[in-house]
């Protein structure tokens, strides 16, 4: 019996031990996996006898891709188009104002004749602006340059070449992105900036666009001139035809009367008058005289009261026609009144024909000259180097968008991993 009992502990000390044995013996063979196990998430779940859920794989493999896709394919393309592809483009720069000139004309008068207020100026420098940036001014360049050499060249990049054949709806896009126009709106200064890829291009562009905005002042100021000039011969003529109808009318009046001038016949009258009234005196006078010594029934005193009688007669009528009550004739009055207002009206025919052909004549004399014209204070420039593309600019932006959408994704990605987790 003791010899049984003292086989009981060794027993158990022997299970223990072979139980130690076998728990290094797995702990052995599962670090020996471990070690040589790959990097991959999967293996090493399974060398450890976990395996993840489908969802989770799926997931981290869309953040390698998104990674890839969204983080670091962008910055690559950028870094290497900006830096071996990317063509320099270089910016030739101008400034100009749309200005008035009135060297024989005030303002007033010109504002008058013209109907051309400041305003109008603001009016025209936006429709030069404009014209810049229009299909008027893309085929103006074309018909003095060439456009597809100077900007499709095959030395360019391309995705900043123009394209061969293009619609003119992309030709005026991609002349829209190479032409900048800025204007100053307290001192009316236009800034046209173009680029090109080269100096020499630039500026040659830039010059043919200050002459067709050049044109386009003159195409307004010539129209201007034409309609102001229009205005004025129109505006002659008219008074031309009213002074011919006034003077028509004082002639039909003068024929209808037979007065040519109030004032003369209104001398003419005053001296008949005085005449008559005067011999009416002296034959009053000498039958007074007569009539103290010679009877009234006397021959010749019947004689001198008929003289009297006559001449008081021819005094009445003289009379009646500068004034009078009688209305089956117009008198000298009445002639006055209607020959004052047909002189009148000759006289305002007059006054307004020679203000008509004075303002032609100004509006001829003056049309000579440049009412309009593109002042260019600062002439296109020969740019010394390239100021485009700005290269850490556009590799500092791809970036910044590109992490933010990676950062985007991955936050969503994320977020459904813990969900499913």
């Amino acid at each position: 019996m003791a010899h049984e009992t003292d086989n009981a502990p060794q027993t158990i000390q022997l299970s223990a031990t072979e139980h130690s044995r076998n728990v290094a013996t797995n702990l052995s063979v599962t670090a020996r996996k471990l070690r040589f196990s790959t990097s991959r998430r999967s293996q090493l779940f399974r060398a450890v006898g976990l395996r993840p859920r489908p969802m989770q794989q799926i997931i981290g493999r869309a953040i390698l891709v998104s990674t890839f896709l969204l983080l670091v394919v962008p910055n690559v393309i950028s870094i290497f188009y900006f830096t071996v592809l990317a063509s320099d483009q270089y910016q030739s720069e101008t400034r100009f104002t749309v200005r008035s000139s009135t060297p024989a004309l005030g303002g007033n008068q010109l504002t008058k004749v013209t109907g051309l207020p400041a305003a109008q100026i603001v009016q025209d420098t936006l429709i030069v602006t404009n014209f810049i940036k229009s299909k008027d001014m893309v085929a103006a360049l074309k018909d003095k340059l060439d456009l597809q050499k100077i900007y499709g060249n095959d030395s360019i990049d391309r995705l900043a070449r123009l394209k061969r054949d293009t619609s003119s709806e992309k030709l005026l896009d991609y002349w829209e992105s190479m032409v900048s126009v800025k204007i100053d709106a307290n001192s009316g200064i236009v800034t046209v900036r173009v680029r090109a890829f080269s100096a020499a291009d630039a500026q040659k562009v830039l010059q043919q666009v200050v002459a067709a905005s050049e044109s386009v002042v003159n195409d307004v100021n010539n129209r201007v001139w034409r309609d102001v000039i229009a205005t004025a011969q129109a505006n002659m003529d008219n008074a031309k035809d009213q002074l011919q109808k006034a003077r028509d009318r004082l002639l039909a009046a003068r024929n209808q009367t037979g007065v040519l001038s109030v004032e003369g016949s209104s001398t003419v009258l005053t001296n008949l008058i005085s005449s008559v009234q005067k011999e009416r005196i002296d034959l009053q006078q000498k039958y007074d005289a007569l009539l103290g010594t010679v009877s009234r029934d006397a021959p010749q005193m019947r004689v001198l009261k008929r003289e009297i009688d006559s001449k008081q007669t021819q005094l009445d009528q003289l009379n009646s026609q500068i004034a009078g009550q009688n209305n089956s004739e117009k008198n000298l009055a009445d002639v006055s009144v209607d020959m004052s207002q047909r002189e009148l009206e000759q006289n305002l025919a007059e006054q307004q024909f020679a203000i008509s052909m004075k303002t032609l004549e100004q509006v001829q004399f003056v049309s000579k000259q440049q009412l309009l014209y593109l002042d260019t204070f600062l002439a296109p420039d020969l740019p010394d180097e390239a100021e485009y593309p700005q290269r850490m600019l556009w590799i500092a932006l791809v970036f910044g968008a590109s992490l933010l959408i990676w950062g985007a994704a991955f936050g969503i990605l994320i977020n459904i991993k813990n969900r499913f987790a």
